[in-house]
């Protein structure tokens, strides 16, 4: 007979707080046995199931935590919570190396759901698909998945810290995490709080430029890592994989820039997202000139890959250089926009892909607006007065310079 759902809820309640009180006490069996009740109690309890899982694991108990950590991993993507699904996978061949049926159906699964979300549109409380993972090729899913790193951090531990060099992303199963900047000479200041399903760090993925915030875990987090190493190991058997990664990190950089930049943050979404459209991609060669100075820009610069040098020549001839562009670095907006010469020489430094908005582009979608020219205007006042005083006081030029 079932118990009225009051009565039922205070009786999960209360073996929750038997079961904590029996781990605190380093009680696992006592803890299991809890928590196998609430289960009862409440079946679909993910919460609870996954704690079975993980002492029955810590028990020794093997093939029984395999069938419920798969049994949970099998729910969540059916679910849509691929994240979290993923990581029950990761717990199973934590037990068992060889359990190829997991991946398979796992595998299989999300297949299923991004080809659906890709033919309608999801509804609001379904998860959107995983950045990256939704967009591979089944078989280079499943070898991924056999080497993602499964990362558990307590809440108040850094996760990434400004300044480091990069070389993954990480994608936050479980957990809250907070992201901070510390301006130079200045107090940090928080960017920006985000929960489950999110991702962060992914320009680690393609270069090594130093991290431009700290990330903290404000409570116990379980976070999946995806390293630079692991896709250059899966590019070597699948060279389809370098084209996804590729399209992954032309999105996101096109995504900050069209919700960071100054120029773009006036318009629409759906603005930005026409705009997002008509770059078009470009590969140079070491020593090519992408800007002359004295000359007029003909495309906003958007570097992908590589570096580019950047020099002034002063009237007598003389060469200064600028700090290097580096990956994600924009260029020759505010010349385009504003028919104004470049003040430098920008030359590919090393084999460089980029991703170039040309002028009719610019013409037809940007200039149109008047909030874009007023933030235009403000912008090119302002690196105008910044390059030419510290080309008179001789000081080392750093930052956003050039027109």
């Amino acid at each position: 007979m079932a118990l009225p759902p009051t009565e039922a809820q205070q009786l999960v309640r209360q073996h929750k707080d038997s079961a904590a009180a029996n781990i605190l006490q380093g009680k696992p069996a006592e803890a299991l046995a809890d928590y196998r009740k609430v289960v009862e109690l409440s079946p679909h309890d993910s919460a609870a199931r996954l704690k079975v899982a993980e002492l029955l694991a810590q028990l020794g108990q093997r093939q029984e935590a395999v069938r419920e950590f798969h049994y949970l991993a099998i729910r969540y993507a059916a679910e849509g919570q691929t994240l979290h699904a993923i990581a029950a996978c990761k717990l199973i061949l934590a037990i068992d190396p060889e359990h190829q049926e997991t991946q398979e159906n796992l595998a299989s699964l999300i297949a299923m759901q991004s080809a659906e979300q890709s033919t309608e549109a999801a509804p609001p409380e379904k998860p959107a698909p995983t950045p990256l993972f939704s967009q591979l090729p089944r078989d280079v899913f499943v070898a991924l998945l056999g080497m993602l790193e499964v990362r558990r951090v307590s809440g108040g531990e850094p996760i990434i810290t400004e300044g480091e060099r990069g070389h993954s992303m990480f994608i936050l199963v479980q957990g809250t995490v907070r992201v901070v900047h510390t301006p130079e000479n200045a107090l940090p200041r928080t960017l920006a709080e985000i929960g489950e399903g999110s991702f962060f760090g992914e320009m680690g993925l393609i270069s090594d430029a130093p991290r431009t915030a700290t990330v903290i875990a404000t409570r116990d987090c379980t976070l999946l890592e995806v390293t630079r190493e692991m896709l250059a190991q899966l590019s070597a058997r699948f060279p389809s994989l370098e084209l996804v990664v590729q399209q992954f990190y032309k999105d996101r950089l096109l995504d900050n820039l069209l919700k960071s930049n100054p120029v773009f943050q006036p318009l629409s979404d759906a603005q930005k997202r026409a705009i997002a459209q008509r770059f078009q991609s470009r590969s140079v060669e070491p020593g090519t000139v992408l800007l002359q100075q004295g000359q007029r820009s003909s495309a906003l610069h958007l570097l992908l890959r590589g570096r580019c040098s950047v020099v002034h020549q002063d009237p007598e001839g003389s060469e200064r250089p600028y700090p290097d562009m580096t990956e994600g670095s924009v260029f020759g907006e505010i010349s385009l926009l504003l028919d104004l010469r470049v003040t430098a020489t920008v030359r590919a430094a090393t084999p460089c892909l980029l991703l170039m908005l040309d002028q009719e582009t610019v013409k037809e979608l940007v200039l149109p607006h008047p909030e874009v020219r007023r933030a235009l205007t403000q912008l090119s006042r302002e690196r105008l007065d910044r390059t030419a005083a510290l080309l008179s006081d001789g000081a080392e030029v750093q930052g956003s310079f050039l027109i």
